[in-house]
């Protein structure tokens, strides 16, 4: 990394100093893209196709996340709260909500 930072500073001729904050920069904005979605509500495949759910990195590639992977990450998601909820309580019976929709 620090080695394409060098590379890059030398080619466009500006400090290592700009060329690293605007690489940081770039992935801040893609974070707080990601973090300011609203995936913890409930939405339907059409809502969901309308938020900014992907982005093309150049050399890297296309960062997505189809609708039916958010769908089984948040289903696995809830199930694994409902077995720490149970497992605060004392309940130990519901260990078997892990057998549905394994990945």
């Amino acid at each position: 990394m620090r080695e394409t930072i060098r590379r890059l500073s030398r080619e466009l001729g500006l400090s290592e100093a700009t060329i690293t904050k605007t690489y940081k920069a770039y992935w801040l904005f893609i974070k707080e893209t990601i973090g300011a979605l609203p995936l913890k509500e409930e939405l339907t495949e059409e809502e969901y196709s309308k938020l900014k759910t992907n982005f093309n990195i150049p050399n890297l590639g296309k960062l997505a996340c189809p609708y039916q992977r958010w769908q089984a990450v948040k289903n696995k998601s809830n199930k694994l709260r409902e077995i720490r909820h149970a497992k605060h309580k004392g309940n130990s019976t519901n260990v078997q909500l892990l057998g549905n929709n394994q990945e």
